[in-house]
């Protein structure tokens, strides 16, 4: 799977050395080239793939430790940490998932999570939304019309709408999860072909009822319809995937 390089949602800056060594060593870790338990390569090993200096190195480290990736221990060096310790709601690790080719169980996890997350948040904006969110709202939707399918502004657009609703449900601690599904939401659109034309029409429909919902102040129905739109991008992006199942019955459980 080929994901285009114009945007990019980590926060790494891509053009300093580490977060390249970063990222080479997160995606050989996530799609098992180094496997849990074994030494981490060190720089002279990365040398022949990237150019790398110690200091970079030592960097990149850091940033694999503090999200779980690995682990130092004294006397046993840096080695690959279990996958059960990796911190996979951090947005960084999710976009190396996505750098290292993701499958369909990684793909239905974070949408499951994504359905679970996202009607609850919208159920509240439509109960709490102040005219101030209900206009953020309402221009992301408006960014996603009067863009192109799947261009980065269009992509901005579709994330500000669902960032807005986090917004306006006036939940401090249900928005901290907000760059969890800004981050799916933008990797998964990044799959997708601008030539994809009907894909991106449902998609419009779909935020278009979201919307509608909140406007109405009807939580209920802004759930539900949330509910929908999570699982047809579901179903547009499983399509993507080579040997995956049809969208008409590919289901979050």
């Amino acid at each position: 799977m080929r994901v285009r390089d114009f945007s990019r949602p980590t926060t790494l800056n891509s053009d300093r050395l580490f977060g390249q060594v970063a990222q080479k060593l997160a995606v050989a870790i996530i799609n098992g080239t180094f496997k849990a338990g074994e030494l981490l390569p060190n720089e002279d090993a990365l040398k022949s793939e990237i150019s790398v200096s110690r200091t970079a190195y030592r960097e990149a480290v850091k940033v694999l430790t503090a999200k779980g990736l690995v682990e130092s221990r004294p006397k046993s060096g840096t080695r690959v940490a279990p996958r059960d310790g990796w911190n996979l709601l951090d947005p960084d690790v999710l976009s190396w998932h996505f750098r290292a080719d993701p499958n369909e169980t990684f793909i239905r996890d974070l949408f499951e999570l994504r359905c679970f997350i996202e009607p609850s948040a919208a159920k509240l904006a439509a109960l709490r939304r102040t005219p101030a969110d209900l206009a953020r709202i309402e221009a992301g939707y408006r960014g996603m019309i009067d863009n192109p399918p799947y261009a980065e502004a269009t992509i901005r657009a579709d994330i500000a709408f669902h960032e807005a609703i986090f917004v306006a449900a006036g939940n401090s601690t249900l928005q901290c999860l907000a760059s969890v599904v800004s981050a799916a939401i933008q990797w998964s659109l990044l799959l997708k072909s601008a030539d994809d034309k009907n894909c991106f029409v449902e998609s419009l429909v779909d935020h278009e009822r979201v919307l509608d919902a909140i406007i109405r102040r009807d939580g209920d129905l802004a759930a539900a319809r949330m509910s929908a739109l999570v699982i047809d991008s579901l179903n547009s992006t499983l399509a993507l995937l080579p040997g995956a199942m049809s969208a008409n019955t590919a289901k979050i459980a």
